[in-house]
């Protein structure tokens, strides 16, 4: 029976961690079903699905450390269930990208509202990066969200307008549907 396991963790980035990372699953048979991987300072930081079938999991819950010891990540390992067993109500994918100058508070000030709406952050990534020629801080937000199909998008579109505004940032919120 396929099992499925989330690893996270983190720990100091260097050249060739994801293919010894990859490499100890694939040695197994164990699948890197979904992954999030990222350098945030000096640090590699990493989140994945796996799975595998009973014996895979069992060596792979036996043998984690080993892959601690090699790469000097610091993982912790938790069983979940597989994407298709995740039971949500309707919703509809949505697709906000939010950025100007820099200032805390930006993220919070839109996963209220988000929240509010009991829209679900399916995936999110934030960074600040210097503006080409005044080299002033940038933030970006790029969020992928599933949204009940009985929130009202215009009202929802509405409040995340009127935070742009006030924030003085740019906006984009538009249905992600595949055509």
């Amino acid at each position: 029976m396929k099992s499925y396991l989330v690893i996270s963790g983190s720990g100091p980035d260097r050249v060739g961690l994801v293919d010894e990372i990859s490499g100890f699953f694939s040695q197994r048979g164990i699948n890197l079903e979904d992954s999030r991987m990222a350098v945030l300072g000096g640090e590699f930081a990493l989140i994945l699905l796996v799975s595998g079938e009973g014996a895979e999991i069992e060596w792979l819950n036996q043998h984690l450390v080993e892959l601690v010891n090699s790469t000097g990540l610091l993982l912790q390992v938790r069983p979940t269930m597989a994407p298709t067993d995740r039971h949500l109500e309707k919703t509809l994918p949505f697709r906000l990208v939010v950025s100007g100058m820099d200032h805390p508070g930006i993220v919070r000030r839109f996963t209220n509202i988000l929240h509010h709406h009991q829209a679900n952050i399916e995936a999110l990534e934030t960074r600040v990066s210097p503006a080409p020629l005044s080299g002033t801080p940038v933030f970006t937000m790029e969020c992928q969200l599933a949204v009940p199909a009985r929130v009202k998008i215009k009202e929802l579109r509405s409040e995340l307008e009127l935070v742009a505004e006030d924030e003085n940032l740019d906006l984009d919120f538009e249905s992600a549907e595949t055509k």
